[in-house]
């Protein structure tokens, strides 16, 4: 099946990889040290935002006054304990339908890239076995504004050589949605929680995403 866009461009963590109680765990240890009481639907809200701005938003809702430097500090304790937790990921962790769309767009000579805020997110698809299918993969380490700045998708379609408009852009969190959206790239946006209906095309589970799928959606929009 021939693709009517050029790319695929993903979002890592909840998007390809199931990684999101993982970052629970990391940031709820920086909540728990700094006093502030921390919730799954929180970790929801601020995936896609780098470490720095995640644990700032943490502690903003602390009694403690905090200085940027011990908020970077705080920030690099947590990127060190998310590092330990990745090393129990494998291809287990791959969420459903994405290795089969991943290697169909393959197949169809789609390009494919990634846009993570995460600095290990090529760490993370080795550990998975995926990182030899993307031409490229561009991280917070890449560009000087993170989501939902725009940069980080623009940056990934560059370097792959295609324009924003024969783009499909998929994520799972508002910062990164709110990104693709300031494009021409059609958005797809994974989960059922509070934002996501703004996505041109929603779906509850990654289940649903398969290259005649989403080919019709981009087709159909």
């Amino acid at each position: 099946m021939q693709a009517q866009f050029e790319a695929l461009i993903f979002d890592l963590d909840g998007v390809i990889v199931d990684t999101i109680n993982l970052y629970y765990q990391a940031n709820k240890m920086i909540a728990d040290e700094t006093g502030v009481h921390f919730t799954h639907d929180w970790n929801q809200q601020i995936q896609g935002i780098s470490r720095y701005e995640t644990v700032k938003q943490i502690v903003r809702q602390s009694d403690k006054f905090y200085s940027e430097e011990e908020m970077h500090a705080l920030a690099e304790k947590k990127n060190r304990h998310y590092q330990v937790l990745i090393e129990t990921l494998d291809e287990k962790a791959i969420l459903p339908g994405i290795f089969q769309l991943i290697k169909e767009a393959k197949a169809a000579e789609t390009k494919l890239a990634i846009a993570s805020s995460s600095s290990n997110a090529m760490h993370v698809l080795e550990k998975i076995g995926l990182q030899s299918y993307f031409d490229k993969v561009v991280t917070s380490r890449d560009v000087t504004r993170g989501k939902p700045n725009p940069e980080i998708f623009l940056t990934a379609a560059k370097e792959i050589g295609t324009h924003p408009k024969n783009c499909v852009a998929i994520e799972d969190g508002i910062a990164g949605l709110t990104a693709i959206k300031q494009t021409d790239m059609f958005s797809i946006g994974v989960g059922l929680h509070e934002g996501m209906e703004q996505a041109d095309w929603q779906v509850a589970s990654t289940h649903e995403l398969t290259f005649k799928s989403v080919n019709k959606k981009f087709v159909n929009r």
